[in-house]
């Protein structure tokens, strides 16, 4: 017998973790990208209901666990967020073509994702968890939260804040902006 092999099932010894019913709207947005990703929605681009939409979220975010889908759906913002302002690192892009190696379905996923959003709304707590991000990899900043940019003239040089490390900074800007206005 192989080690770590069951050779008897005894019932006093298996413990069923009791899951509380997935709220589609206690997702964030990512998170629905990521749940639709893992579940069985096929790849083919058809029309579907908005209700089975929520059962493959539903679906993907039982598969992965709560814990394994918000890690992954933070990956996937910070990915998202270098790829917006192209600061892709080689790193951060091998790790999320690990993470999810069908580019199509991942597109499929994350508009699908937001329409629910669109549809459904979000909780408090999943509008909050909403920005944060995280990387799979080397920043382009380094952790300084600033980005160098060179230009040709040196008069044409600048810094910019990081995306991703600076997000709370740059969506208080961006409000402040909106407020005056």
């Amino acid at each position: 017998m192989m080690p770590g092999t069951i050779a008897e099932r005894r019932p006093e010894a298996v413990t069923v973790e009791a899951t509380t019913p997935i709220d589609v709207r206690d997702l964030t947005g990512a998170e629905r990208a990521v749940a639709l990703y893992a579940s069985d929605m096929p790849n083919g681009r058809r029309h579907y209901t908005n209700e089975q939409c929520r059962t493959w979220i539903v679906q993907g975010a039982e598969r992965l666990g709560a814990e394994e889908l918000r890690r992954r759906a933070l990956y996937f913002r910070g990915w998202r967020l270098l790829d917006m302002h192209r600061l892709m690192t080689a790193q951060v892009q091998a790790r999320h073509e690990q993470r999810f190696p069908q580019r199509l379905r991942l597109l499929r996923a994350d508009q699908g994702g937001s329409l629910t959003v669109f549809m459904d709304g979000m909780t408090e707590a999943a509008r909050l968890r909403n920005s944060r991000v995280d990387l799979d990899g080397d920043c382009p900043c380094h952790g300084t939260g600033g980005i160098a940019v060179w230009g040709a003239d040196p008069d044409a040089s600048y810094q910019m804040m990081c995306p991703v490390h600076r997000r709370a900074e740059i969506d208080a800007f961006h409000r402040a902006n909106r407020a005056a206005r």
